[in-house]
């Protein structure tokens, strides 16, 4: 966490009060993955849940062993497959 504790301010002055933009989230109408690294602060898995499931042609998944800052080895495969795979093709 100290690594990117300098981030934080940036964070917040993003989100705000941190309230959830489901207005924002279920105007979504593409394919979209959610995903979080298995090894992520606590509040991710579930609100990535929550958007996933907000949205009508979500896949949601867990990057194992990955923190927020995932590595480019744990996403790229999952990123070809999902840009590739027919449930993208419409």
């Amino acid at each position: 966490m100290k690594k990117i504790d300098f981030t934080l301010a940036y964070d917040y002055a993003v989100l705000g009060d941190g309230a959830f933009p489901q207005d924002i989230v279920e105007a979504i109408r593409v394919p979209t993955l959610v995903m979080t690294g298995e090894h992520s602060m606590d509040f991710m898995g579930p609100t990535a849940d929550r958007i996933a499931a907000l949205l009508p042609h979500a896949r949601r998944e867990t990057l194992k062993g990955q923190t927020h800052q995932a590595g480019a080895e744990a996403i790229a495969p999952m990123l070809i497959e999902f840009f590739t795979g027919p449930s993208t093709r419409q």
